[in-house]
């Protein structure tokens, strides 16, 4: 067990278990962005490069949703195709066999998750994304993965719950959405 990796991946654990128990997207895209960075760390030290490969983007992918709504250039639809194309790429630029492809998928789908900006939907499809990532962390010896994905989809769960079953109305808020007024405005007010 690579002891240094670990502990790490215990930081990663408690970063990533408070990211589906967000309300809105921000503070979703907020608290996934820091895991991301954590994460990426955990996996250098691993030597697990496809999984490196994919925090990283992940980062650059939070950055941009981060502004969506906010600048048209960040809502443009070429963002969700470019992320998918690049995570798929990045399997096969630390290609270390067909688990390289696990991460990628993963991410693939984190992207539409991200990307339409319902909360609702990004716990829905933690389900699928950590199954994908429990495989990658066991062929890669991650334990911490393993527990991180097994507490990720613990709190998907209490979140769907708490947020989206017993309130009986919508978690996401009407704001959430980016629509092309605000998007114009937001541009308006810049230009000034």
């Amino acid at each position: 067990m690579n002891i240094p990796a670990e502990i790490v991946g215990v930081i990663g654990i408690l970063s990533a278990a408070i990211i589906y128990q967000q309300k809105t997207r921000k503070g979703l895209m907020i608290t996934k962005l820091i895991s991301d960075f954590i994460w990426a760390a955990h996996y250098v030290l691993l030597g697990a490069y496809s999984g490196v490969a994919i925090c990283v983007l992940a980062v650059f992918r939070e950055l941009i949703f981060m502004n969506r709504g906010r600048y048209k250039w960040a809502s443009h639809v070429i963002w969700p195709i470019f992320f998918s194309t690049a995570a798929l790429g990045t399997s096969f630029l630390t290609w270390n066999g067909p688990i390289s492809i696990l991460p990628a998928a993963a991410s693939a789908l984190s992207v539409v998750a991200f990307w339409i900006g319902k909360p609702k939907l990004s716990r829905v499809l933690l389900f699928p994304i950590s199954t994908a990532m429990v495989i990658y962390d066991i062929f890669t010896g991650s334990h911490s993965g393993i527990v991180n994905e097994a507490i990720s989809m613990t709190s998907a769960v209490i979140g769907i719950i708490r947020l989206d079953i017993k309130r009986g109305k919508k978690s996401d808020e009407k704001e959430e959405t980016p629509d092309k007024t605000a998007i114009e405005q937001t541009e308006h007010d810049n230009d000034q």
